[in-house]
């Protein structure tokens, strides 16, 4: 009987606490929602959001603000599917037109038409530092392509000398253009890796995967690089005799 009372009871908080959801209004949810968002917790906020428009589905002030999130998520495309439907509610919303220009900078689109998308807007905005920042992200946008182009040519003559070295089996000036080359490009995952294999040649284990292992993560976002790292924990923790390490690396190598 006891139990039963207990069941009836809960049953009962179940009710009340769907009764009292049933009754949030719109206010309620949009206050929930930007609290959220200004918790930076996006997700949680475009979900609310998500209950605002199940409301009023003709808000455009919603599709903006789940766009605004998607925007913050780097998620743009969702960003820029929710913004369309909030300018196709309310064509002459300026501010929608400054997250679309955002989002295609964030999308790397060429500058040339950035630019003529900036001097369109340029009448409609009436704010010149508007326009100046805007132009001011492309720049910037920019100056980010062509230093990583540079970055990734220094890394690729890195890696060439590297690899000499490695061929003609010198690995005491391997691990000496190793050190030399982390200081320049301390994020080149090549560089820690030719490291591994000078240490693993000269039966420096404990090193070679002191290297692995803090060269990895720059790697993560290229299967075959991530694949030599693997090979190459594969190579050491055979030498070292240790069967469950290089079955661990053979069976990330076939998840690749």
């Amino acid at each position: 009987m006891r139990y039963l009372i207990i069941i009836y009871l809960l049953s009962i908080g179940q009710l009340m606490a769907q009764s009292s959801q049933d009754k949030k209004t719109l206010d309620d949810y949009f206050y929930d929602a930007m609290t959220e968002r200004l918790k930076e917790n996006y997700q949680q906020s475009n979900d609310l959001f998500e209950k605002c428009l199940s409301i009023d589905p003709d808000n455009d002030v919603f599709y903006f603000k789940i766009a605004q999130n998607y925007f913050e998520l780097k998620d743009y495309e969702n960003s820029l599917l929710y913004l369309e439907k909030a300018q196709q509610l309310n064509p002459d919303n300026k501010w929608y037109q400054v997250l679309f220009i955002e989002i295609k900078i964030k999308q790397h689109t060429d500058s040339k038409t950035l630019y003529k998308l900036i001097s369109d807007f340029e009448p409609k905005a009436k704010n010149k530092y508007l326009i100046k920042n805007l132009r001011w992200q492309v720049m910037m946008m920019r100056f980010n392509e062509q230093s990583k182009s540079r970055e990734k040519v220094k890394q690729e003559d890195q890696t060439a000398e590297l690899k000499k070295l490695w061929q003609l089996k010198q690995y005491d000036k391997l691990l000496k253009a190793c050190e030399k080359a982390l200081e320049e490009t301390p994020d080149n995952p090549k560089v820690y890796l030719y490291k591994a294999k000078a240490y693993t040649a000269l039966k420096q284990y404990d090193f070679a995967l002191e290297y692995l292992d803090l060269g990895i993560d720059f790697a993560i976002d290229d299967k075959s690089l991530l694949k030599a790292f693997y090979l190459q924990y594969i190579d050491i923790y055979t030498a070292l005799k240790q069967k469950k390490k290089v079955e661990k690396y053979r069976q990330k190598l076939q998840k690749l």
